[in-house]
């Protein structure tokens, strides 16, 4: 998600000549120094700034921060740690800090403290209101420069709330927003000059289920009970799309834009692909199946003349486990774990084909790609993504979802094309993943802005035409 949101956000600057806003909420106080790493990697580009919630509400000035507004009927009282219950200090020269307060069993955060480079409070999240010394009922309580209290609520999002208004001012602004836990608290944010827009990444389904009418996904749940909250739900396939209308009616606010991938110039020519080496860049959870590529690797070796070598890279889990399926299976000479690496696009390059064996995403960027690299795709037909971008025998190879043999198989396939027709795959899986350029991508983008601005101009006028009409009668 952090990649694609990333590779997003540049595209927007290189091909429309717009700034990007990247907002973050989580805590770090080195936040400089991802900065220069993400910088000396090329994914932080000019006109794109990280943006973090704590970093601007310690620089705060007392007339912004006095802005905030109480929620109504609040619990508790402001009560700093007393040094005496400090159980940790992060405190760091120039830099934002924190006290924490634990329980009893040192095992539960009771309350933090957040502190200015000056030492003086700026927040202070209370989470033993119910009873002291155990956790239960929250307070969050905004302080000035003085650390004196200033607005306070019963939760978290509120204060969320409060810096997005900051940021975006009384700017027309745009707002995509990429992570499944913040679009919950987005559903409430709603102005008339910020058009919001979730892009939801992976499925919206429970695991195991069938779409359109299965179980919604847990994580998921909140923010498709309540699609129109949102001036517009991005989804990354038209299949995807097709089944969320189904399932709610055809809600007027759903789209399709599939993720961009940077395309190399051309095809890597002067790398010699071993036919039966192939890779897998997955984390190591149960969503991913990653046992199925092991197994299925184990029953390619089983018919073929030589063997293939898989190597996984990833971290994750169920390390532990698939390290028993590797030697269950007999295959530490054939498959290896290798952890995590920082240059994927090298692996793809130097690789045959690639494995996807997911129970669900969105539209795996992994796909893409090894595609724009020409490595073959062998991938379940899994909901959402490799039907929407694989043809089967074309540009690379399509399984029925949790079919391990018919995952052997398709392996087997491809080491049996001869030279000019996989050359001619790779060929095809590459012209397949030009239509996913960053150019294409970002003019999709700017579509369906405009049609969100227009749903959102038509409810805000349908809002005004019913206080009117109130007012009126």
């Amino acid at each position: 998600m952090t990649s694609a949101l990333l590779r997003r956000s540049r595209a927007f600057v290189r091909e429309s000549g717009v700034d990007v806003d990247v907002l973050t909420f989580e805590y770090d106080n080195g936040y400089d120094d991802v900065r220069c790493e993400l910088e000396a990697s090329g994914e932080l580009i000019s006109g794109m700034r990280l943006r973090n919630l704590w970093e601007e509400l310690a620089t705060y000035s007392d007339e912004e921060l006095h802005t905030a507004q109480s929620g109504k009927d609040v619990k508790g009282i402001f009560r700093p740690i007393p040094e005496a219950e400090i159980s940790k200090e992060e405190i760091t020269p120039d830099a934002l800090g924190r006290r924490i307060r634990e329980d009893a069993a040192g095992q539960g955060t009771l309350q933090i403290d957040y502190l200015r480079p000056d030492g003086t409070i700026f927040v202070s999240d209370q989470r033993d209101l119910n009873e002291f010394g155990t956790e239960g009922g929250r307070r969050i309580t905004l302080c000035d420069n003085g650390g004196h209290p200033v607005a306070a609520w019963n939760q978290m999002w509120p204060l969320y709330l409060f810096w997005l208004d900051t940021v975006t001012g009384a700017r027309e602004t745009y707002m995509i927003v990429d992570s499944k836990s913040t679009a919950n608290f987005i559903t409430r944010f709603r102005r008339d000059h910020v058009v919001t827009l979730h892009m939801v990444h992976n499925s919206h389904m429970a695991s195991g289920q069938v779409p359109p009418h299965g179980e919604l996904s847990s994580v998921r749940r909140y923010v498709f009970e309540r699609l129109n909250t949102y001036d517009g739900i991005v989804l990354l396939t038209a299949r995807q799309k097709e089944d969320v209308d189904i399932a709610f009616d055809g809600p007027d606010n759903t789209f399709v834009v599939p993720n961009s991938t940077e395309l190399p110039p051309a095809l890597p020519t002067s790398v010699d692909r071993m036919q039966h080496h192939g890779v897998m860049l997955a984390s190591l959870t149960r969503r991913k199946r990653v046992d199925h590529a092991i197994r299925g690797i184990a029953a390619a070796n089983a018919v073929s003349a030589e063997p293939f070598q898989l190597t996984i890279y990833g971290q994750g889990p169920e390390r532990d486990a698939l390290t028993g399926v590797i030697s269950q299976a007999n295959m530490q000479d054939c498959v290896e774990l290798a952890g995590y690496d920082d240059e994927p696009r090298k692996r793809l390059e130097s690789a045959s084909f690639v494995l996807l064996t997911s129970r669900m995403e969105g539209l795996p960027l992994v796909l893409l790609e090894a595609m724009s690299v020409g490595c073959i795709p062998i991938a379940y037909d899994m909901p959402y993504g490799p039907a929407d971008i694989i043809v089967d025998g074309v540009n690379g190879f399509l399984v029925k979802a949790g079919d391990v043999a018919a995952l052997a198989d398709s392996i087997n396939r491809q080491s049996r094309l001869d030279p000019e027709q996989l050359e001619n795959m790779r060929q095809q899986a590459r012209q397949t993943a030009e239509q996913f350029n960053d150019r294409s991508v970002t003019a999709q983008w700017g579509r369906v802005m405009q049609a969100a601005v227009d749903i959102k101009l038509t409810a805000i006028a349908a809002a005004n035409s019913r206080r009117s009409a109130k007012a009126a009668g």
